[in-house]
């Protein structure tokens, strides 16, 4: 278990990948912003294009571990996401989610919240694609696609000039 107050079973990751980001260390995920306590970087699987993930600085393995100004730090850097990802793409919507716990199929033990450009012919369901059943015209489930290192900062380097800093 975590220290997570809730105590809820959190997925096992060691060392955290989101730390390590921070720390300037491991997978090379392209960073789109950085700012005192959170980064907003491109989410490797690209359920939809441009999809990115704000996550605070310091350690905090969910929602309920964030203090009250990582928590507003976040939802600025959300909503800044969220702008700079209509500005590049002229999506139909955007999604917001995050999740807690093994049971809310959270899959990395670092808060993370996901801000995702959406098109009326995605094929998410009605939610994010661990929680809508997805059913392409094919009859197969989406897979988790994971872009190579040059299509992820191909895709980085057209969001990053729509970011405004905080």
């Amino acid at each position: 278990m975590s220290d997570t107050i809730a105590q809820f079973e959190m997925p096992t990751w060691d060392p955290c990948p989101f730390c390590e980001i921070v720390a300037g260390r491991g997978e090379n995920r392209p960073v789109i912003n950085s700012t005192e306590k959170t980064l907003a970087v491109l989410n490797p699987r690209q359920f939809e294009i441009g999809q990115l993930l704000v996550v605070p600085r310091r350690h905090a393995p969910t929602i309920l571990d964030l203090t009250d100004d990582e928590a507003g730090e976040i939802m600025k850097t959300v909503r800044i996401a969220a702008e700079a990802l209509v500005k590049t793409f002229n999506p139909d919507g955007i999604t917001v989610y995050q999740n807690n716990g093994v049971a809310s199929l959270q899959e990395v033990p670092h808060f993370h919240m996901h801000v995702v450009p959406r098109r009326k012919s995605s094929n998410w369901g009605s939610g994010p694609p661990h929680i809508a059943a997805l059913q392409p015209k094919d009859g197969g489930m989406k897979q988790k696609v994971t872009v190579s290192w040059e299509r992820a900062e191909e895709i980085a380097s057209i969001i990053r000039p729509n970011f405004k800093t905080i």
